[in-house]
């Protein structure tokens, strides 16, 4: 095989991970995190994102700040985090739903990844 179809089988191979990695994310939409407070949901999502990451062999980068907006107690997060593979960078935005339910309790959605 030429020089030239190996880098373009690792670019595919890179990108298939990528996208596994990415519908791994998805798939915790389908699972609301609990929690005391806003902290307590970031830190239990910000746990189980490296134990996917960590699977893959990644890295993860998390943002300090994210883009935040509210609407009465549903607060709405977008976080851009950074995956170091193999090959190089890539960038996601993780867009997560908070909302206080019953008395200052907290539950935290991924509701889309991009």
């Amino acid at each position: 095989m030429t020089t030239r179809g190996k880098e373009q089988q690792k670019k595919r191979r890179y990108s298939e991970s990528i996208s596994a990695f990415k519908k791994e994310l998805k798939a915790l939409s389908f699972e609301p995190i609990y929690g005391e407070s806003i902290k307590d949901i970031i830190t239990r999502l910000t746990v189980k994102i490296e134990e996917i990451a960590n699977q893959y062999k990644y890295s993860v980068e998390f943002p300090e700040k994210a883009e935040i907006e509210a609407e009465g107690d549903i607060y709405y997060f977008i976080y851009p985090i950074t995956i170091k593979t193999k090959s190089g960078r890539k960038k996601i935005h993780l867009h997560v739903q908070y909302l206080m339910y019953d008395q200052n309790q907290w539950v935290g959605m991924i509701t889309s990844v991009k």
